[in-house]
């Protein structure tokens, strides 16, 4: 079933205690009103005299019979309880799609309940609003809360696919398509968002964020800053607060859309996965600890706690923190290689994956954070040094007398040959006499390292202006050019250097040669 809206009129609430009046009488008129509502709203599909009702057993009941059945009731805590049933898809027949959930609803209660329903078919999704009587047939009082709202979904979704299959099939499908058009959209308005910041100057195109992030808190710095939040959190102090607003009006904004208790578990987990995913659209920490919060509970619904090893905490044996999970056999920690953890993480992205519980896997996507952020740590510093010593090979390369000496197999076999090989070690003797000549000439290596930096950074320059080049691309060009230009400052420090010794040698020499004279 799409969503369950359930609502209720009490003499015991806000809305019933008003000043001079009896909250019991004001209570029944609100409930009174919500039958006319529901029997009478405008629309194409309501008849001459309203709307009919039907219930477990009769069809096309007017609303006197539910009208007089609330107004003899007796004082009770809930007048009426209000649900709305809107399924994934129309059912064939929709009073008996309700009265199967209904009546699975009172078997799990072990109560006789006492209900009338209305069809609305006024809208491009049709619905059934259902009107339960706050007590049963045997006078029990009638109690519907959260944890009934999963189970008329599933009920509602047994029902359709048995007698719909393919059509519910469809439905989650294009829902499915829906949402992932409704998630590139979004994603091509940040990208529009981020391009006109970069037109405006407000943000670097080239620059990665990660590295960004090192550059303002270094690695090291943040980690300590980690380990003593660790062992200052209260645990107390983190959970999060019940709230006080009615489930169906506790929402949040996330992902350009609005979520509540209302929506499935699978959905809010992919709620989740989206935040951790998209660091640009994340959202503030109390709500954040209520999406957690909900998971929570849906997930203790889903598959209740068992006794033993797995029984709730108790004050006198408070749960243990553990560091690591297990997963179809392996064990993840946070001393887990970054492959190990990045791989599950994706596989559990497959629609078909076994989900971990919300505890592990906040766990696991914070580990798998720590571990990428560790892998940028000094990624700066590292890349100028490698580009450094890349650039200094290069240049010892093109100078070394054997830059372009070549050795091929027949001259090995000769070199194997005694007196051969005498008389090539006199040669190399010989060889080593002549470099001891200084054959060298006055050519300025750093003038010509400049120049060749300066033409690589015009070439990349160009790459980079090309129409043709993606996103990714320029950032690499404009990385590239951004290691050029510090190769090139230190090319001239290093003259400016060595322009200054070259001038205390010759002042060394001049004073040498005055004090001769």
């Amino acid at each position: 079933m799409g969503v369950v809206i359930h609502g209720y009129i009490s003499a015991r609430d806000r809305k019933s205690r008003v000043g001079g009046r009896s909250p019991k009488r004001v209570a029944v008129e609100r409930a009174l009103a919500h039958v006319k509502y529901i029997q009478h709203r405008p629309g194409d599909d309501r008849e001459p005299g309203g709307r009919k009702f039907f219930d477990d057993i009769d069809e096309n009941m007017d609303g006197y019979a539910l009208r007089k059945a609330i107004k003899e009731l007796e004082d009770s805590k809930v007048v009426v309880h209000k649900l709305t049933l809107s399924p994934e898809i129309d059912p064939m027949d929709k009073r008996q799609f309700t009265r199967e959930v209904m009546h699975r609803l009172a078997a799990d209660k072990g109560l006789d309940l006492k209900w009338m329903a209305v069809e609305h078919n006024n809208t491009a999704h049709h619905h059934i609003h259902v009107v339960v009587l706050g007590k049963d047939k045997n006078g029990r009082s009638v109690r519907i809360d959260k944890d009934d709202y999963a189970k008329l979904r599933e009920w509602g979704d047994r029902h359709l696919e048995r007698l719909q299959p393919l059509e519910l099939e469809r439905a989650r499908d294009e829902r499915k398509r829906k949402e992932r058009e409704r998630l590139e959209g979004r994603k091509k308005e940040r990208e529009a968002e981020r391009e006109e910041r970069i037109k405006e100057g407000l943000e670097l195109p080239w620059m990665h964020r990660k590295i960004m992030r090192e550059e303002y808190e270094p690695y090291s710095k943040w980690s300590k800053d980690q380990e003593v939040k660790d062992r200052t959190r209260n645990p107390e102090k983190t959970r999060d607060a019940n709230s006080d607003k009615p489930y169906f009006n506790d929402t949040i904004q996330a992902a350009g859309k609005e979520w509540s208790k209302q929506n499935t578990l699978s959905e809010l987990r992919e709620l989740n996965t989206h935040l951790w995913d998209n660091h640009d659209e994340r959202i503030p920490l109390p709500e954040y600890k209520k999406l957690t919060a909900w998971i929570k509970e849906k997930e203790r619904l889903r598959e209740p706690e068992r006794n033993g090893d797995d029984a709730p905490p108790t004050k006198e044996a408070p749960e243990k923190q553990k560091d690591y999970f297990e997963y179809q056999g392996q064990r993840y920690s946070k001393s887990s290689s970054y492959k190990k953890l990045t791989g599950l993480a994706n596989k559990l992205r497959e629609e078909n994956a076994r989900r971990l519980p919300i505890d592990d896997y906040q766990k696991l996507r914070g580990w798998v954070e720590n571990a990428d952020r560790a892998r940028w740590a000094g990624v700066t510093e590292r890349q100028l040094e490698l580009s450094k010593r890349q650039f200094e090979r290069d240049g010892a390369a093109k100078t070394s007398p054997n830059a372009h000496r070549y050795v091929n197999p027949l001259q090995q076999q000769m070199m194997s040959n005694p007196v051969v090989g005498l008389f090539m070690q006199g040669a190399s003797v010989a060889n080593e006499l002549v470099r001891w000549i200084d054959l060298r000439d006055n050519r300025d290596r750093l003038a010509e390292a400049r120049d060749g930096l300066e033409s690589a950074k015009k070439d990349r320059h160009q790459e980079y202006m090309k129409p043709e080049r993606t996103h990714d691309e320029k950032a690499r060009d404009q990385e590239a050019i951004d290691n050029i230009d510090k190769s090139i400052d230190e090319n001239k420090e290093t003259r400016k250097k060595r322009r200054k010794d070259k001038q205390k040698e010759r002042d060394k020499r001049d004073r040498g040669l005055d004090f001769m004279r």
